[in-house]
């Protein structure tokens, strides 16, 4: 009996999708079965062989699933869709869970009686780590560093919501819907956000779980200022955006967050410019902290910044994104 579903929605990335998979593959403790579903967002179908080639010697049944319209949200519910467990442990391509990991977070979803349970994520960047900005650093790691069981989201959900990487859902009452994940949202980001505050509004029960540990691989490209400033942005939008979304709309969060993002780019903008004017190493926190200001002034839906990008052309191909911000780590 398939008791959890693991899925891994993957755009282009076959070698991180293997250490993915093979992490899964590796887990110990889970009393109940569990599967894995890996959903193909390329519609090229890049990785059908090679999920095939793992599943074929696998102890643990892997199923692959074509969904070759572009688009996180379309990826993550089509997944949801194939899927066959009660529970479903989203994990991203780039990311690899510790062996005790999914019997830590189902152990967390039953002794806390949750609806919902996140752990933390820790980056293995792909540079040196002398040469790694200190922010990006902290930016790439959940880490809430409390108990287990300790309520989520541990910060007030005006500043955000935990986004689903990491994370563990009980279908029935979350995922009931023909679509979780708002296909509008696909490039822009924030479908997983406007997702969790819509189940805090139904009274889901979240929770955190200390031990439900993975890690996630960062490219060089994720760290250039020009990226992690535009991921500021975006991230900033999403903050504010997402209370305007909701059904019924929540705008007076919406509006409360925006005037924040204002006295935040105000407050900010200063230190960023003479600290940047000396360049001084600290400055591109400060201009981060600009930048996501910026954004959750400019949130109205038509205003979004797209997170994904078109890639370079190939031959008989003129569609696709590859991530040009991820806040979730994995390109629709």
């Amino acid at each position: 009996m398939i008791e959890t579903s693991i899925v891994i929605p993957t755009y282009r990335r076959p070698d991180c999708l293997v250490r993915a998979i093979r992490s899964c593959l590796a887990q110990r403790g889970v009393e109940a079965g569990y599967e894995i579903v890996v959903v193909d967002n390329n519609p090229d179908g890049s990785v059908a062989d090679t999920v095939a080639a793992i599943a074929a010697g696998s102890p643990v049944p892997i199923r692959y699933v074509a969904e070759p319209r572009p688009g996180i949200s379309h990826a993550r519910n089509t997944a949801i869709a194939a899927a066959r467990g009660r529970y479903l442990a989203f994990l991203d391509d780039d990311q690899e869970a510790e062996p005790g990991w999914l019997a830590a977070h189902l152990s967390a979803l039953r002794r806390y009686d949750a609806d919902v349970v996140f752990g933390p994520f820790h980056p293995s960047f792909e540079i040196s780590d002398a040469a790694v900005p200190p922010y990006a650093r902290g930016k790439y790691t959940r880490d809430e560093s409390m108990p287990t069981g300790s309520p989520m989201p541990a910060r007030s959900p005006l500043l955000g919501s935990p986004g689903i990487s990491n994370t563990l859902i009980a279908r029935e009452r979350c995922l009931a819907d023909a679509e979780p994940f708002r296909p509008a949202l696909g490039f822009a980001g924030g479908e997983d956000t406007l997702l969790f505050r819509q189940l805090l509004r139904r009274g889901c029960k979240m929770v955190w779980c200390a031990e439900a540990r993975v890690r996630e691989t960062i490219p060089a490209e994720r760290l250039t200022t020009s990226y992690l400033l535009r991921r500021a942005f975006n991230n900033g939008q999403i903050s504010a955006s997402t209370w305007g979304t909701l059904d019924p709309p929540a705008r007076g969060r919406m509006l409360l967050v925006m005037a924040a993002g204002v006295v935040q780019a105000a407050l900010f903008a200063l230190p960023a410019l003479v600290l940047r004017l000396g360049n001084h190493p600290r400055w591109l926190p400060f201009a981060a902290q600009v930048a996501g200001g910026l954004g959750k002034i400019f949130c109205h839906p038509k205003t979004l910044l797209p997170i994904y990008r078109a890639p370079p052309a190939r031959p008989n191909e003129d569609r696709p994104g590859t991530p040009a911000v991820t806040p979730g780590g994995t390109a629709g």
